[in-house]
């Protein structure tokens, strides 16, 4: 296959972590800190481990099935229902995820940008699915591209908070506060949502150079990058702030109460500033939804090539440049239906994604168990156990 068509895993990382690292690690900042204080941070490092036997049955999967995705792993050993079943609930549960990721991003963007406020805001959403179904349709390699220049855009606010905290840093913020364990677990609820987009690589692991050895290190990879960051962000923003993050109402309030102490002697360009990272959090928005999309096509085609979807030759016709361009169209109106049914209300966009993952990861890890007993998989049994646990948890 062209290598035009085919990613590097240096590429396959980069979208795990744009779609990983969303809006998320913004809007948890104040929460976060509301909750369990000081060391809000130990909210993420504690789901980082706590979900680790999913996220290591997962990427056990994607080495004995390189090819597959959701659907495949669910077939290999339960059967074609339990494929069936696995494969359309990641599909459309997560397609509820990057619309309302998307919707979040069009309204603060339109909060930001004046002349964008009379327009409707579902007419921006519509302009943006079928920008997004575009590029989607050229090869992979530009495809990774755009992943790339999204991330960037994300970890511009990212980065200025951690290297700049890094210089007001106040230990003292730390050492006198206590640590709130009851805080720390009513917190975790909030933070497990930061880690959901993991599987990504799953959906594109044929889509990855030598796919078997890395698309494991892809999902392994990315999730220790994000804990890092996750982590970082949310230690130093307190070490800066203390106990005045706690006051804040909204995670808007979060930047110009760090920029506040970070530029006192220039308010003007403190408040310039503001406005630049805010857009920075909206294209972290924008770029989840776009990774979400880049990478959930596959999942529709897979299912096609099963034939488990009405017209299903049509869904396996692939362009020029090798991408199942009735796949991408049909997102696009999903995605927009969604919108459109339920008025961009967050709540029931976000339970349907939710869930979807949930029960696709469920039914995956099963099927891993059951090819252990099988004796089809040398493989500890306690992991994936455990990584049920993580699921019903």
């Amino acid at each position: 296959m062209s290598s035009s068509r085919m990613l590097s895993p240096f590429s396959a990382i980069i979208i795990n972590v744009n779609v990983m690292l969303g809006i998320g690690i913004f809007i948890n900042t104040v929460e976060l800190t509301k909750r369990a204080g000081a060391y809000s941070f130990l909210a993420y490092i504690t789901v980082g481990l706590l979900m680790l036997p999913l996220i290591i049955s997962i990427a056990r999967l994607v080495r004995i099935y390189p090819d597959g995705g959701f659907y495949s792993y669910a077939r290999q050993e339960l059967g074609n229902a339990f494929g069936f079943l696995s494969g359309w609930s990641y599909f459309t549960g997560k397609l509820g995820s990057g619309a309302i990721v998307l919707h979040t991003a069009v309204k603060l963007i339109q909060h930001l940008i004046v002349f964008l406020q009379p327009i409707p805001t579902l007419a921006l959403d519509c302009l943006l699915v079928i920008a997004f179904v575009a590029l989607n349709l050229l090869n992979m390699r530009t495809g990774s591209a755009i992943q790339g220049i999204f991330l960037v855009g994300k970890m511009v606010p990212v980065f200025f908070v951690i290297l700049v905290g890094l210089f007001l840093f106040q230990p003292e913020h730390l050492i006198r506060a206590p640590i709130d364990f009851q805080g720390i677990g009513s917190s975790l609820a909030l933070a497990v949502f930061a880690f959901i987009g993991f599987e990504v690589a799953c959906s594109i692991s044929n889509k990855i150079e030598n796919p078997q050895k890395n698309a494991p290190r892809v999902i392994l990879t990315s999730y220790a990058i994000v804990i890092t960051i996750l982590s970082l962000y949310q230690l130093i923003f307190f070490g800066v702030l203390g106990t005045s993050l706690m006051a804040k109402t909204s995670y808007l309030q979060a930047l110009p109460g760090f920029l506040q102490v970070a530029l006192t002697s220039s308010p003007l360009f403190a408040a310039a500033l503001v406005k630049i990272l805010h857009l920075s959090f909206a294209v972290s928005a924008l770029g989840g939804s776009y990774g979400t999309m880049f990478s959930n096509g596959w999942n529709l085609y897979v299912l096609a090539q099963n034939q488990h979807i009405f017209f299903d030759k049509l869904f396996t016709w692939l362009n020029r440049n090798a991408i199942p361009v009735a796949c991408f169209i049909a997102e696009g109106i999903i995605i927009l239906s969604y919108l459109f049914i339920s008025n961009g209300n967050q709540v029931p966009l976000q339970q349907l994604g939710v869930i979807g993952c949930i029960f696709a990861y469920t039914i995956s890890v099963l099927s891993l168990i059951v090819g252990i007993i099988r004796k089809k998989h040398r493989f500890p049994l306690w992991i994936p156990i455990l990584g049920v646990c993580n699921c019903l948890l």
